[in-house]
C-alpha cells in the first residue's frame, strides 16, 4: 500500500458535536456510538466473550462529506470511505 500524506484541513473536514438530547451512558459519555468496537476473547469454559473496547460515530463535515470518528481507549481516529474521485 502506498503511503501518502493528505491534508484534511484543506478539504474542510471538521468534527461537529451532535445536538441531540440523549441520556448519559454509564461510562459518562453523552452520546452512544453508531457502531461498537469489540475484542473477542474466551472464558475459562472456552465460550466466546466480547469485550467492548470502543466505538464509531458518524459525522458530516461542513462540505457535506461523511466520515466516522473511531475511539479505542484514548486513541481517536478519523475514518473515511475509500471512494475514487
Amino acid at each position: 500500500m502506498k503511503d501518502s500524506e493528505i491534508k484534511f484541513d484543506e478539504e474542510g473536514f471538521e468534527e461537529l458535536e451532535s445536538k441531540g438530547k440523549e441520556q448519559p451512558s454509564p461510562t459518562g459519555s453523552t452520546n452512544r456510538p453508531d457502531l461498537r468496537v469489540v475484542q473477542t476473547d474466551r472464558d475459562k469454559d472456552g465460550n466466546v466473550v466480547y469485550s467492548n473496547v470502543g466505538g464509531m460515530w458518524k459525522n458530516v463535515s461542513k462540505n457535506g462529506n461523511t466520515f466516522y470518528t473511531l475511539k479505542i481507549g484514548q486513541l481517536k481516529l478519523l475514518v473515511f470511505p475509500n471512494e475514487k474521485k
